[in-house]
């Protein structure tokens, strides 16, 4: 079932929301995947897309967390690196499968793993940030704009 956005899972109404908005997009993007010959490879670039945008948004989060002394940090962000890493694993396991029948409980099971993990970082994570959001508001403009800057040098 794909994700829907709740307005309890706002965090600031700004920057890290819309990357919330985009990290749903993409895992829903994943379960509309139909079986068929092109069914690895498209969730394949799924996957990769969720991890580098992924990897853009905890990167940003963290610079914000390092910005206001956020007290959870350090939690928060080995959370990250446990979806990177449970990623790249995906990655991997995609590449091994050999069947329709595989690569259908493949999906099926990533599907779950991918909703389940987001929505339980913003509640039992992400919400915890939000009383440093006011904090973070003018660093948030500058990561952005340097963020936006460095995209502009590599296209």
């Amino acid at each position: 079932m794909p994700i829907k956005w709740r307005e309890e899972l706002s965090i600031d109404r700004g920057p890290i929301d819309q990357d919330h908005h985009t990290l749903i997009a993409i895992i829903n993007t994943f379960e509309t995947v139909k079986p068929g010959p092109d069914a690895g490879g498209k969730l394949a670039d799924v996957l990769d897309k969720l991890a580098q945008y992924g990897s853009m948004h905890f990167e940003r989060e963290e610079q914000l967390q390092r910005q206001v002394a956020f007290p959870f940090a350090t939690g928060h962000n080995q959370q990250h690196r446990l979806l990177v890493r449970s990623l790249c694993a995906a990655r991997a396991e995609l590449a091994a499968v050999a069947s329709d029948k595989d690569l259908a409980t493949f999906r099926v099971h990533m599907c779950g793993f991918l909703n389940d993990w987001l929505m339980d970082h913003i509640i039992q994570n992400d919400l915890l940030m939000k009383p440093y959001v006011r904090a973070m508001a003018p660093h948030a403009a500058l990561i952005d704009n340097l963020h936006a800057a460095v995209r502009a040098m590599t296209v």
